[in-house]
This record gives C-alpha cells, structure tokens and sequence, in this order.
C-alpha cells in the first residue's frame, strides 16, 4: 500500500514524468541535468556508471548491461521530447501540405531492404526468423479465417 502512495506522490508533483522508481532517480536526475540536443551515447553513459560505482552496481544487479543502455537512451530521449515542447497535436499541425506522386509505369518497384538478406540460409538465425515469420503467418491467415466467418455471419443475420 505504501508503495502505491508513493507512485502517486511522485505523479502528483509532476504529472510530465514518466514513472520513476528509487534506483533510478539518479539517472533521471543526471540526465536532466545535461545539456545536449541528441540522445546520449553508450559511452557516455558507461562514462557516468563508471564514475557513480554505487549506482552502478544498484542497477546492474538488477539489469543487464544491454538493458541499462537501452533504457537510459529512452528516458534521455523522452527528457529531449519534452523540453522541445513534445509532439504537436494532430489539430496544433497546420494545414497539411498536398503531395503529388507522379509514378512511371516502366520503372521496376523498390523493395524495402530485407535485414535477413545478407544472412546466409544455412545459419541458424536464418531459420529462427523463417520459423518465426511462418508461424506470425499462419497465426494471421487463421485470425482471418475467424474474422471472415464472423463478417459473413453477421452479414446473414442482417440480411
């Protein structure tokens, strides 16, 4: 119960913040504090763990190195979005701009670049994603052979 007094105590003096628990606090304070326009680097950010020891090993006995970095890139780059002033809303944009696509017929399609390409097909993290996309697929093909069942239901009990 406690617990939860306290997450609401620490929304309630800034609404803006994102969820802060005590490990954290000096990382958010850090980060506050800095004074860059793009989002910090990994070494920068092993630069500050190394010189604050005791935050260091608070945070890295419960998360991995991977995970720390990760993370502390998102909150500097939340702190960023929130000192730019944030995104606008959809209504604050201005009018849109009218774009025209003028598309020649000969002209070959692009193809997105594909990450797996350059991966060769007898490695084993060629046939993790392979299995992984058929299974995404056959999940999809079998959503849409329920959904078109109730759709059809539903246009016969309408009809």
């Amino acid at each position: 119960m406690k617990v939860m007094e306290d997450k609401k105590a620490n929304r309630g003096e800034n609404p803006a913040r994102f969820q802060r628990t005590d490990q954290w606090r000096p990382v958010y304070s850090w980060l506050e504090a800095l004074d860059l326009d793009d989002v910090i680097k990994s070494k920068d950010i092993s630069d500050w763990l190394a010189a604050n020891p005791e935050v260091n090993e608070e945070l890295g006995s419960r998360h991995s190195r991977y995970h720390l970095m990760h993370y502390i890139k998102k909150c500097h780059m939340k702190i960023l979005k929130k000192r730019k002033g944030g995104q606008q809303k959809p209504s604050e944009a201005g009018p849109l701009a009218v774009v025209e696509h003028h598309i020649t017929p000969n002209l070959p399609a692009t193809t997105t670049s594909n990450p797996l390409t350059n991966v060769p097909e007898d490695s084993d993290l060629y046939r993790v994603k392979r299995q992984e996309a058929l299974s995404k697929f056959e999940i999809l093909v079998e959503f849409e052979k329920q959904l078109s069942s109730i759709i059809s239901n539903k246009k016969a009990t309408q009809e």
